[in-house]
């Protein structure tokens, strides 16, 4: 199971980060009725200290499950530059939830 993903940072540097599990704190922050169901928007903020920056490079991972059950879309977001390569991030939300009584 791939669980990294490759950035350009906005200095031309190419780095890659391995998304520990461990380290993945996933909120739902948005929910939304639709026509089949829930929408929930989960989401993780990932903060990693890089050499060669100035400040540490923010991380923001979003899942969008619809319906419910069925994870949708997915997009990253980095603070110092550009993902170009993605890994499956449901991978990881799902596995959270599973260990959560609560979301049920």
């Amino acid at each position: 199971m791939k669980t990294d993903i490759k950035i350009i940072l906005d200095n031309g540097k190419g780095i890659t980060i391995d998304l520990a599990e461990e380290d993945l704190s996933w909120e739902i922050v948005e929910t939304d009725e639709r026509e089949m169901g829930v929408e929930r928007l989960h989401e993780a903020i990932v903060e990693k200290e890089i050499e060669g920056l100035d400040e540490h490079l923010f991380i923001t991972l979003h899942v969008w499950e619809y319906p419910e059950g069925f994870l949708n879309m997915q997009e990253i977001e980095v603070s110092e530059g550009e993902v170009i390569e993605e890994c499956d991030l449901g991978q990881f939300v799902i596995s959270y939830y599973e260990e959560d009584e609560e979301f049920d």
